[in-house]
């Protein structure tokens, strides 16, 4: 199982930067910080990701309008 954290800027086709990882609690950290870093960006996303057998299930998310959303199965 992989954990991808995304950073984009809008427009969609902006710059993004993204990361993976193997253990969930240093992509969450990642998410964390990014959150930290850009909450005063008006067009960032944040984006948390878990990765298995090659399906994506998005973890959290966060936007300057929305704040953190955890998504929970």
């Amino acid at each position: 199982m992989t954990f991808h954290v995304s950073l984009q800027f809008q427009p969609p086709d902006g710059p993004a930067v993204t990361g993976t990882w193997e253990r969930e609690e240093t992509a969450d950290g990642t998410f964390e910080e990014w959150v930290y870093t850009y909450s005063a960006h008006p067009t960032a996303r944040i984006t948390l990701v878990e990765e298995s057998d090659g399906v994506r299930r998005v973890l959290s998310e966060w936007t300057r309008d929305s704040g953190t959303i955890r998504h929970t199965t």
